[in-house]
């Protein structure tokens, strides 16, 4: 089976491809979509053709345990309905899968090409989509393509420790070993 990432945004789609890529190599396929509903869509698309298995990273937008619990079980029973649950996994990302730029000041020092500032470093812990469209003055589809052009050269391999890609990792581990995900 192919291991295939979905996510919304061509940088969240960069950065994760630079971290998974080494290990998985060509076979992993990384697909970015510009909105939710895309990556949803597109999940299930591909979990239907029966060749793939699916991790789908979702940024949350949200800290309010509420809503992540309703996400979560919208997403789990969204997948189901088309494959069963050893096939895919779903992965929040609390708020924003931009947190990642936040992990690391060298390569957020990179990215915004000057020191970032403690309130930046600070805001950027908790509103990195926020704290990115000020300082570029852009925002969505344009600040993505603004942050993959000045991410393409950056070494983002500092944040391979990071929850979300250890639990992508983890998942297409498994399955390349043989092993079944699925727990009752």
């Amino acid at each position: 089976m192919i291991p295939c990432l979905v996510v919304r945004g061509e940088v969240n789609a960069l950065v994760l491809r630079k971290l998974l890529e080494p290990e998985f190599g060509r076979e992993l396929r990384v697909l970015g979509t510009d909105y939710f509903s895309e990556s949803v869509s597109l999940a299930r698309s591909v979990l239907s053709n029966r060749k793939a298995i699916v991790a789908l990273v979702v940024d949350t937008r949200s800290t309010e345990l509420q809503r992540l619990r309703e996400l979560h079980r919208f997403l789990v029973y969204a997948l189901v309905q088309i494959e069963s649950p050893d096939l895919w996994k779903v992965v929040l990302v609390v708020p924003d899968t931009e947190t990642l730029l936040f992990q690391d000041r060298n390569v957020l020092r990179q990215v915004l090409g000057r020191e970032p500032t403690e309130e930046e470093w600070t805001r950027g812990q908790s509103e990195p989509l926020r704290v990115l469209e000020e300082v570029f003055g852009l925002k969505e589809i344009r600040l993505d393509k603004e942050l993959c052009r000045r991410l393409e050269p950056v070494d983002v391999s500092c944040l391979a420790g990071h929850f979300v890609v250890r639990q992508v990792r983890e998942f297409f581990q498994a399955h390349r070993e043989g092993r079944t995900t699925l727990v009752f």
